[in-house]
């Protein structure tokens, strides 16, 4: 009732063209067909080596997604968090049917934040973004690893600086690496940029006995 009420108040658009639709949250179809692109990210050797299952983009990072992005992160705006969750839904219902990621998968992993962040903002986007689209699809989803230090945020840094702001920054529990041996880890998290958080997180995953690696975001604007 609630819904409707603000549905009636305030007519859902969506969040890329402004059209009007049925749900806060949703997307038109055009829209969805348009930005939704399914890729396999080209990588350096050095990434390549790490997750030999590939690394996966929804989606370039620009035009609705990036501020879409930006609107959850730094505004917690909770009509991006929808818009966002909507998308990445049917990007995980898409590449399941494909059989393209998760034939494999017996562990979904989100990138972590320090505690101090977390505090901050309230959520973890990797989280919030692909929990439950990807314990729908029967996969386990856990947060094995941790960030041990709060880092600089990445943004407007190079490649270098962001490879020595984030070099084993991430942990793994000795509880936790008991249930990573053997196993093959999907990592997903917001945005791949220059893959320093990707590489990061594959080492730690890596070293604590994990067999084989795939990642996926919902945006990247590596070509």
């Amino acid at each position: 009732m609630f819904e409707a009420i603000l549905n009636f108040l305030f007519p859902p658009k969506c969040p890329a063209c402004q059209q009007y639709i049925e749900h806060n949250g949703e997307w038109c179809e055009d829209c969805l067909a348009k930005v939704l692109v399914l890729r396999r990210l080209p990588l350096e050797p050095v990434l390549a080596e790490i997750f030999t299952d590939g690394i996966w983009c929804m989606g370039e990072y620009d035009g609705p997604l990036k501020k879409l992005i930006a609107d959850m992160k730094f505004e917690k705006k909770q009509s991006a968090i929808k818009a966002l969750k909507y998308f990445t839904n049917a990007g995980v219902e898409r590449l399941a049917a494909q059989q393209s990621v998760f034939s494999n998968i017996d562990v979904t992993v989100p990138v972590p934040l320090h505690k101090s962040k977390l505090k901050k903002r309230g959520f973890n986007q990797s989280i919030e973004l692909f929990r439950q689209s990807i314990t729908q699809i029967g996969v386990d989803f856990q947060d094995y690893l941790s960030r041990g230090r709060n880092t600089e945020p990445q943004f407007g840094l190079d490649q270098h600086e962001r490879q020595k702001n984030l070099k084993d920054a991430f942990e793994i529990s000795d509880e936790n690496r008991e249930k990573i041996v053997g196993k093959n880890i999907l990592l997903v998290d917001d945005i791949f940029t220059t893959g320093a958080t990707f590489f990061e997180c594959g080492k730690s995953l890596k070293r604590a006995g994990a067999a084989n690696l795939a990642g996926l975001v919902v945006a990247s604007g590596r070509k």
